[in-house]
């Protein structure tokens, strides 16, 4: 059987997908590997996000504003989305995330001169969390393990 000029035949036709396989082998995990990295850096992003709200409202109201955990307990974390749900404080803050629905669980203490923003995640599901914490004074940064998620 002979081929026509201008036609494609099985062995353009088989390079085709053997390209497509050896590009879908690359692209897969970077994707996965994309994915995870986005998950990781919420937390520790959004702490640092908190902090400088505290730190803007402060230089205008000349106090800080505590906040409840938001948008659940930090012992309830786990590997699953929730829809941002802000306490008062955040609200005040006019501070949200923004996704609007998060891994992690975010609250603020205060004193009069100063504050501690906390985050907490258990992005792997594994039962441990990963804590963030952020003052006035120190960018946000995790206090537990390295490994923990």
């Amino acid at each position: 059987m002979h081929q026509r000029r201008g036609e494609i035949g099985r062995t353009e036709i088989l390079i085709g997908v053997a390209v497509v396989a050896v590009l879908a082998l690359i692209a897969v995990p970077l994707g996965l590997n994309r994915a995870k990295n986005s998950k990781l850096s919420e937390v520790p992003l959004n702490v640092e996000l908190i902090r400088v709200s505290e730190i803007k409202y402060e230089s205008a109201f000349n106090k800080f504003v505590p906040a409840t955990s938001a948008p659940r307990e930090a012992h309830a974390v786990d590997a699953e989305l929730v829809k941002w749900a802000p306490s008062d404080g955040f609200k005040k803050l006019s501070w949200a995330p923004d996704a609007e629905e998060v891994r992690g669980s975010y609250q603020v203490s205060t004193t009069d001169d100063g504050f501690t923003v906390e985050g907490a995640c258990d992005v792997d599901g594994d039962g441990q969390r990963a804590i963030f914490k952020a003052t006035k004074e120190a960018e946000a940064a995790a206090t537990t393990e390295s490994g923990v998620y």
